[in-house]
């Protein structure tokens, strides 16, 4: 039997063949063949309904990836801060290959192999749910009707990885009350943040181990707050109000950083806020520190002084 080359133009012409390009162009009797196969494979996925879309939903705080799956580029988005969760589709079918050799007379052959939303959503319930130590807080249902319409009691149906007396998984999908499957995957993830805290807790206060506290556990630890899971956040996450706010410059006489809203330097004394310090009595009129005072500010200390002397003046003061 010859050897048969493969040339980069026969392997770009290959990869067209598997995702059913114009069937008119290939020559080839191997890239036609496989283009059959595409068409053939697509009236079947069509005839058993199996190329319905599928809707994920991720209550975590963190986004979704399964790793190492050629059929899984994207992630799925984060649950943003007062969101229930997040919505993803996977409307189509997603295509590898198998490549099955050359036949007896030298065709090759490339089998397209489909990966239905089904099987793709039922990967993360694997992922996240079914496996041992699965984090929780996915859902996926066949369809793409909007969560937030489904009322009490709706039935919906969620593709679940399954495994034969042989070893082989396949997609089971079983019927599910939607609000009580949400319930179910929402504690798991709730069980899942607690224990992920605290870890985080026990890490925090190892100096050794602090650098293994991250955004995420900070993420879970808001997300536990707003869940009433915690009453405060621990005290390795700002507020996030904290985070935007101006923090205060460090003192030009020694360089000390004051606390917010401080009047004068504990450190060495010197004064930040001129006028709060003279209506605190901390100086007094004509101080030294009023040299830095604008004249704006100086219409503001003098109105001070004359309502000052005006009192003194109604008590008899000398």
């Amino acid at each position: 039997m010859a050897t048969v080359v493969i040339t980069p133009e026969m392997q770009r012409a290959n990869a067209e063949a598997l995702l059913g390009k114009d069937p008119g162009k290939f020559r080839d009797p191997g890239q036609r063949w496989t283009v059959k196969r595409y068409a053939e494979i697509q009236r079947l996925l069509k005839q058993a309904e199996a190329d319905k879309p599928v809707t994920i939903l991720n209550l975590n705080p963190f986004s979704l990836k399964i790793n190492g799956g050629v059929f899984f580029p994207e992630e799925i988005a984060p649950c943003p801060p007062g969101k229930p969760y997040t919505i993803h589709l996977i409307r189509e079918t997603r295509w590898g290959h198998k490549d099955l050799g050359y036949d007896a007379q030298n065709m090759m052959q490339m089998e397209p192999v489909p990966a239905i939303p089904l099987v793709l959503a039922a990967e993360y319930i694997r992922e996240y749910v079914q496996q041992d130590g699965g984090f929780g807080g996915v859902l996926c249902y066949v369809g793409d009707h909007d969560p937030a319409s489904f009322k009490k009691g709706a039935m919906i149906r969620v593709p679940e990885v399954a495994y034969n007396e042989r070893g082989e998984f396949y997609v089971e999908v079983r019927e599910r009350d939607f609000h009580e499957t949400l319930a179910a995957i929402r504690k798991k993830r709730n069980s899942s943040i607690l224990n992920r805290l605290q870890s985080a807790n026990a890490w925090y206060e190892n100096d050794s181990q602090r650098m293994n506290v991250n955004d995420t556990h900070r993420d879970m630890a808001r997300l536990a707050v707003e869940e009433g899971l915690i009453p405060e956040l621990p005290r390795w996450v700002m507020q996030a109000n904290t985070l935007t706010d101006k923090q205060p410059e460090p003192c030009p006489s020694c360089a000390a950083t004051p606390k917010a809203g401080a009047i004068l330097c504990v450190n060495c004394g010197h004064i930040f806020n001129v006028i709060q310090a003279y209506k605190n009595t901390r100086i007094a009129y004509g101080a030294v520190e009023m040299d830095r005072l604008t004249a704006e500010e100086w219409k503001t200390v003098n109105q001070i002084k004359a309502e000052r002397d005006k009192a003194k003046g109604k008590a008899g003061a000398p």
